[in-house]
């Protein structure tokens, strides 16, 4: 049970935020130009092992820290990945070779259309907001790139604490930032099981599933919600 919650924090990509294009967009332009078509479902079963795939990743060797080569090489094998969950295939030279055109589209993060007004709501209820996110950028400057300024507490990221998800030590600077919050008065709310549950659990902070894909319709060891509004309901039981 969700109870005396005083803090909850976020994961961006896939949670808060999300590519646009939309991710199955610029992987099925790729594809194609190497005479592959892939499919939405696929794309994003496959992102959900490729995206574990790299938080196995990240705790034994940052992404951050690699070489370009080795930067390319990772990415291969995640292309691998994505094309696995269309059933697909392909030698590591040729994910290569996809890969390097899904990285040459323009593309922004965005956020989803639930998350404005929820972040919102939830801070005129007296809860302490914040985000908690693996990416290189500092997180005023995360925030600000996404339009949450006004709309959170704080933002941690690995580039300022050095460490990405699920080291318990960047949870644990994300409490001090929401006021020296205790574990058990804080949710964690990611799309991750890697890095954000289990991260979170390792923490002593009580996690929450966010499957906006329903990649995780089994998953029942703690909380799991499908958008943002569901959370409220979460949270009112205490």
């Amino acid at each position: 049970m969700i109870r005396n919650i005083k803090t909850i924090l976020f994961d961006v990509y896939g949670t808060l935020a999300t590519w646009y294009p939309d991710r199955y967009v610029l992987h099925a332009k790729a594809a194609r130009m190497f005479g592959i078509e892939v499919t939405k479902q696929g794309v994003d079963a496959g992102y959900a092992v490729a995206e574990a795939y790299m938080t196995r990743q990240n705790a034994q060797a940052p992404i951050r820290l690699m070489t370009n080569d080795e930067r390319d090489q990772f990415f291969a094998r995640f292309e691998q990945m994505v094309l696995q969950g269309c059933g697909i295939d392909v030698d590591i030279e040729l994910a290569d070779k996809i890969w390097q055109e899904v990285a040459k589209q323009e593309y922004e993060l965005v956020l989803f259309d639930d998350v404005l007004d929820n972040l919102r709501d939830l801070r005129n209820q007296g809860f302490v907001v914040g985000i908690v996110s693996n990416v290189v950028s500092p997180g005023s400057e995360l925030a600000e790139q996404l339009g949450l300024s006004d709309s959170i507490d704080f933002a941690v990221t690995s580039s300022e604490v050095g460490v990405e998800k699920p080291d318990r030590r960047i949870f644990v600077e994300a409490l001090l930032r929401a006021g020296d919050t205790p574990p058990g008065a804080a949710i964690m709310v990611g799309d991750q099981i890697e890095s954000d549950v289990k991260g979170a659990v390792g923490a002593g902070i009580q996690p929450v599933l966010l499957d906006r894909n329903d990649i995780h319709l089994g998953f029942a060891e703690h909380p799991r919600i499908s958008c943002l509004q569901e959370l409220h309901s979460l949270l009112s039981n205490q």
